[in-house]
């Protein structure tokens, strides 16, 4: 993601959008990692049927990502990983919602360390307390395989001003042993 000069408050909706008010060429889309499998790599399937089919999270795959607490490799762990980023961006703790949103930036982890805290300036009391009370609607996510979730912007809730104005669906991917967010 390459956040262009657009003023104070695109980049810091750019950044809590993780791209929102990035201009895009028609036809072109970011370069994934190839640690996320294209969805003609694993059929998608619904939440439902994700969860129905998935056994229950094994040692193996589940982690404990650098803020502690187990991440389980399935669409509930992503959930979890979603609620983690809206609250430390609340708790405005650079290190984790650059831990969740690093691999969303171009420039990865040291550009996600320069831009961020604007956006921490430019949240209000009440976005605070938003953010630290959030949580993902579980039955909303879309699974796009084993290593790839969809969280569109009616699954969070509450969501402050910024998210309202400008609704941005989330994808998530596993990576490194827990979920990021990529777009």
């Amino acid at each position: 993601m390459t956040i262009r000069p657009l003023g104070a408050a695109c980049a810091a909706a750019a950044l809590f959008l993780i791209a929102g008010c990035e201009e895009q060429t028609p036809g072109t889309a970011a370069p994934q990692s190839s640690a996320v499998p294209s969805t003609s790599e694993a059929p998608a399937t619904s939440t439902t049927q994700a969860s129905a089919s998935r056994p229950s999270t094994t040692a193996s795959e589940a982690t404990t990502p650098a803020a502690g607490g187990a991440v389980a490799h399935t669409p509930d762990g992503a959930a979890s990983v979603m609620e983690q980023y809206h609250h430390a961006l609340g708790e405005k703790d650079l290190e984790t919602v650059c831990r969740i949103t690093g691999p969303a930036f171009d420039g990865g982890m040291k550009e996600c360390r320069q831009l961020t805290p604007m956006q921490f300036g430019m949240l209000s009391a009440d976005d605070v307390k938003k953010l630290k009370a959030t949580r993902v609607d579980r039955a909303k996510l879309q699974s796009k395989g084993p290593d790839k979730v969809v969280v569109p912007p009616g699954a969070i809730a509450p969501q402050i001003a910024m998210m309202a104005a400008q609704p941005k669906t989330f994808t998530m991917a596993w990576q490194d042993g827990t979920w990021v967010i990529v777009d």
